[in-house]
C-alpha cells in the first residue's frame, strides 16, 4: 500500500502511521515552488486528483522526481491544464472528490482535464458551491460520506449517498483557524478509511466512529492525536 501525504505532517503522525501500518510505503509530497498560500502549499489535494485506483491527474509543475517515482510503481499519470492559483478560488482547481460514479466540485473551477477524463469514464459531475470539495468530504466508500458542509450534504443525499453532517472545526491546520475533515483522511482500495488523528477527539466523535463502523470495510486511526488536515491522504492499495 502507498500513502501520499504532505511532507510537513508532524513526525508523531507519520511514526504512528508506520506503527499501525508497517507494510505501507509513505511518500512525502513536496512542491519546489508552491503557487498557493503557505498553509496548503504542499497539500496533495491542491495539485492531484485521484481519477481511479491507478490513475492520477496532476498539476503542471509537479516534481519530476515525484512523478518518476510513481511511474516506476506503475501509476498512470495525466497532466492537467493549469496550475493552482495563489488564492482561493484558483487554489481549488484539483480539489474535486470522486464518490462512486460522482465527482463533487464547483465545476466552474475544475481543471478541464479532470472534467474531460471524468466524462470519458462515464462519471457524473455534481456542482456544489464549495471549491474545496476533496477537503470537505471524508469518503467512506462509493455510497457514504462524512462532511461539515451543508450544501455537500444536501447534494449527496439527493443522490442517495449516506451522509453524516458534522460540526466544522476541531481539526488542526497550521496557519488557519481550523482544517477540514476530508483533509485528515483517505480511502484505501479495499474500502478501509485511514484517518490522521483520533476521531473521538472531535465534538461529534461518537457519531463519526459509529458511522464509520456502519459504512466502511474498517478504519484505522491514530489514537490520542488531534485530527490533522494534511490535504488528504492519497492511498493506493489495500490495508494489510
Amino acid at each position: 500500500m502507498i500513502i501520499i501525504h504532505d511532507f510537513r505532517v508532524p513526525s508523531e503522525y507519520t511514526l504512528s502511521l508506520k506503527e499501525r501500518l508497517p507494510e505501507a510505503t509513505l511518500i512525502p509530497f513536496k512542491v519546489e515552488a508552491p503557487s498557493v498560500y503557505p498553509s496548503i502549499a504542499h497539500h496533495p489535494d491542491i495539485y492531484l486528483f485521484k481519477l481511479s485506483e491507478d490513475t492520477l491527474i496532476y498539476s503542471p509543475g509537479t516534481s519530476e522526481r515525484f512523478l518518476e517515482d510513481l511511474k516506476e510503481k506503475g501509476f498512470n499519470l495525466i497532466e492537467g491544464e493549469e496550475k493552482p492559483g495563489r488564492t482561493y478560488p484558483e487554489t481549488a482547481r484539483y480539489n474535486a472528490a470522486r464518490i462512486g460514479d460522482f465527482v463533487f466540485h464547483k465545476t466552474s473551477l475544475t481543471d478541464k482535464v479532470i472534467l474531460e477524463k471524468a466524462q470519458e469514464k462515464g462519471l457524473t459531475g455534481v456542482n456544489i458551491p464549495q471549491g474545496y470539495s476533496r477537503c470537505s468530504i471524508l469518503s467512506c466508500g462509493e455510497d457514504a460520506i462524512i462532511t461539515s458542509n451543508e450544501e455537500i450534504a444536501i447534494e449527496s443525499k439527493k443522490r442517495r449517498i449516506k451522509t453524516l453532517l458534522v460540526s466544522p472545526g476541531s481539526i488542526l491546520l497550521p496557519g488557519q483557524k481550523h482544517g477540514f475533515i476530508g483533509g485528515s483522511s483517505g480511502l484505501a482500495s479495499d474500502g478501509k478509511v485511514i484517518i490522521l488523528g483520533d476521531p473521538s477527539r472531535h465534538p461529534d466523535g461518537d457519531g463519526i466512529i459509529a458511522f464509520l463502523g456502519e459504512n466502511t470495510e474498517g478504519f484505522v486511526f491514530l489514537e490520542g492525536l488531534p485530527l490533522y488536515d494534511a490535504g488528504g491522504l492519497f492511498i493506493f492499495g489495500k490495508v494489510v
